[in-house]
């Protein structure tokens, strides 16, 4: 069976990062993987955890407003009807924009939703899962496209998603372990999509006997691959595959066919070592926000 397997993990852009870890940890109540710095030991990205999946709050964020699609939107799955319940009462209070209580029909992967802006103006989402094994994990991910048609070829044959019904006016493709990407029709893409900020991504993982026919299909079906600048710093360990690409929306994306080591909490000074090292070999060097020395407006 061709497809990717689950959603790994998202990058969101943040501003003010003690802010959004305080939101993220005390009224989502998602606890705190890892921080990680810049080369000079300065603030770069706090990792929290829904589940096994992982959410980066990502400086130095975008300075622009949020869309009016309502995409892009990440949604977590909370664990319970209580959980859900509490989380919604606990974001309410905290004064970011709310919407209302959503209920969901049947055919609809959902039971119950809440969508809202966190601090930093990201469209955000909780839910009860209609067919949830229990848990908090990453649900779903709703990207907008200017043309739905392409998007959603793009979603079924490069990556080998297939279609799920109850989108509520969104299209919406499952991966095999039920995990969703959503596709919202616009005229023009707003300036959220188009603006991605740095390292605000969302990842996917693959098997390895379907990562070269996704690399060829990628650009075949109107996406552009960007390559994999982790492999060439020295961060991927053995047998390990990656690349960073943009759909044809220019939807920033990545997938992986994982080794038999996990290299992606490498201690930041080794991190930092091996990128030196590997940048100087191609005559390169590192960019002043990663040094430290520049944080942009």
């Amino acid at each position: 069976m061709f497809g990717a397997e689950t959603l790994d993990h998202v990058g969101i852009p943040v501003r003010d990062l003690e802010r959004a870890e305080k939101f993220y940890i005390e009224i989502l109540g998602l606890p705190v993987l890892t921080r990680r710095k810049n080369a000079d030991g300065s603030p770069r990205h706090t990792y929290v955890l829904a589940g096994e999946n992982i959410i980066g709050l990502n400086l130095p964020g975008v300075q622009v407003p949020p869309s009016p699609s309502g995409a892009p939107r990440y949604a977590v799955a909370a664990d319970s009807a209580a959980i859900f319940q509490s989380t919604v009462e606990k974001i309410r209070a905290s004064g970011v924009k709310c919407g209302e209580v959503e209920e969901h029909p049947l055919e609809s992967p959902l039971v119950k939703s809440f969508c809202f802006d966190d601090p930093d103006n990201n469209h955000m989402e909780i839910c009860l899962r209609r067919d949830s094994a229990g848990g908090t994990y990453l649900s779903h991910v709703v990207f907008e496209t200017a043309d739905l048609d392409r998007a959603a070829r793009f979603y079924s044959l490069a990556l080998g998603l297939e279609a799920l019904p109850g989108g509520r006016g969104e299209t919406l493709f499952k991966f095999r372990n039920h995990q969703i990407v959503g596709l919202k029709a616009v005229a023009t893409l707003s300036e959220r999509t188009k603006k991605h900020g740095r390292a605000v991504h969302v990842a996917f993982n693959v098997t390895q006997e379907d990562f070269d026919r996704m690399v060829a299909l990628i650009p075949e079906t109107g996406g552009r691959s960007l390559g994999d600048h982790r492999a060439e710093d020295g961060l991927r360990p053995p047998g390990e595959r990656s690349i960073y690409f943009f759909d044809p929306d220019t939807n920033y994306l990545q997938i992986t066919a994982h080794g038999e080591e996990n290299w992606d909490l490498l201690p930041d000074e080794e991190k930092w070592r091996r990128i030196t090292e590997n940048r100087k070999k191609r005559g390169q060097g590192i960019s002043s926000f990663d040094a430290g020395k520049k944080t942009p407006s």
